[in-house]
């Protein structure tokens, strides 16, 4: 059975601002008034640029990386919706890596067979 955590509301006020972490893969919807999102910090060249997204009622975005993030209502009161992301077993996420790994170690060991037949004596 997957653990999903419960969905947060958010309600807001004309300027007020929410500061929290969140996870990539969130969905961030807002259900009224008009929301700013601004992305974690990160770093483009030599300054540190967050990316921002203005959502009307009835739009998502979706969180690109793990973060701080900011969500301010800009018009009126504003409600938000956030719903992360479905968390995933360890032992099911070591097993995908396994077989990637396994996949990735099988074609390395076709080319060298391949490699080595054809192969002319010295």
């Amino acid at each position: 059975m997957q653990h999903r955590p419960a969905p947060r509301h958010l309600e807001l006020n004309a300027g007020e601002s929410l500061f929290f972490h969140s996870k990539a893969g969130s969905a961030l919807i807002s259900t009224s008034g008009t929301l700013l999102v601004t992305g974690a910090p990160r770093w483009l060249g030599e300054q540190v640029f967050r990316d921002a997204a203005s959502l009307e009622p009835g739009q998502s975005h979706t969180v690109a990386d793990d973060g701080w993030i900011t969500v301010t209502a800009q018009h009126g009161g504003a409600a938000c919706l956030v719903s992360q992301p479905a968390r995933v077993p360890l032992p099911q996420r070591l097993a995908v890596a396994a077989q990637q790994w396994l996949g990735r170690l099988s074609g390395i060991t076709q080319a060298a067979r391949g490699r080595y037949r054809s192969a002319k004596p010295v």
